[in-house]
Order: structure tokens, then sequence, then C-alpha cells
């Protein structure tokens, strides 16, 4: 149930993911719902956003971990959501994005939301000074290139290209980047 909601948020929103949609998505029964989200939708759409978030998590995370440069690990995530976005014909979007327009001000998911995307933005961070970055830097980096990508997968959804993602890689590559030798 937590893979079908976080599939229909990427797709519909969270205005268009209902305990119908997920229960017909992920072919579980109805009492299900009850059984394993006692606090209902909003326990679900939560523990759904908490899981695909931590995917993307997981991946920043393994990448700070073996050194992975900052300019590789962005990459590697425009280049999943590009092919996550041509498999599904341009209607998954990320469901992290698609919460963060619709949910910011609810109370039970925009604390989720906020969570995610800061974990995000530190981790990639966290990367950045690692490669040399100043830390004060590497934070309005990091954020420029979530904001980027997330921008970036609205207008090719939009599109129906991955032309936003391309461009986006692009110009956030020489912002990742490690300094040369002067701290440029």
């Amino acid at each position: 149930m937590v893979t079908g909601a976080a599939l229909l948020i990427g797709e519909r929103g969270v205005a268009g993911t209902s305990i119908a949609g997920v229960l017909e998505q992920s072919r579980s029964p109805r009492g299900s719902v009850g059984f394993h989200f006692p606090g209902g939708r909003a326990e679900l759409l939560s523990d759904a956003l908490r899981w695909v978030g931590g995917l993307v998590s997981a991946r920043l995370r393994e990448g700070v971990e073996q050194g992975v440069a900052p300019t590789d690990l962005y990459r590697a995530i425009c280049e999943q959501y590009r092919d996550q976005l041509a498999d599904t014909e341009y209607t998954a979007g990320c469901p992290i994005g698609a919460a963060a327009q619709e949910a910011y001000a609810d109370d039970d998911l925009g604390p989720v939301v906020a969570e995610i995307v800061g974990e995000w933005v530190s981790l990639l961070t966290e990367a950045l000074v690692r490669a040399g970055h100043r830390p004060d830097e590497a934070g309005d980096i990091a954020l420029l290139c979530v904001s980027s990508l997330e921008g970036a997968i609205m207008m090719a959804r939009v599109t129906s290209s991955p032309r936003p993602l391309a461009l986006t890689l692009a110009a956030m590559t020489p912002l990742l980047a490690a300094p040369d030798a002067t701290g440029n």
C-alpha cells in the first residue's frame, strides 16, 4: 500500500490520492488500511512519502559515504528521474515535489515533506563539503540543485520531454564541481 500510495502521489498529487485509489493500485482489501494505518489517509500518505524520500536519501547517503563526486551523484539522480519519467510516459513525477506543492501547509504532510527535503539538501551539502566547497556555499548550492531538479521534473512532465532535466544537469554541473586550488 505504501508503494502504491507513493506512485499515486507522483502521478495524481496528494489531492488525487484516495484510499480507494491506493487499495485499487495495491490490490489490498479495504480492512487493511485501518489495520496497518490506524491514523488513516494521513498516516498512509506520510509513510509513503517517507518511504520514497528515503530511497533518494539512501542513494545520496551511500554516495557521500563512498566519496562519489557531487556531480556524479546529482547526475545519477537526474538520470533516475529521467528514466522514470520516460518509462511512465511522463505521468509519474516526484511524489515529494507533488506533496511539496500541494501540502506544504498541511499539518500532517507538510513537516514530513520539509524533513525529507531538508535531508536531501543536508546530504548533498555534505557531499559538496567533502569535495572541497565551503560549508556556507555548499548549502546554497545543494538547495539550488534540489529546487532545480524538482522544477525540471515538473517541466519534463508538462513538456513530455527529458530536456528540462538535461538543461538542469548541464546548468548545475559547474556549480557542483570541486573548486580548484585557488578556491574558485
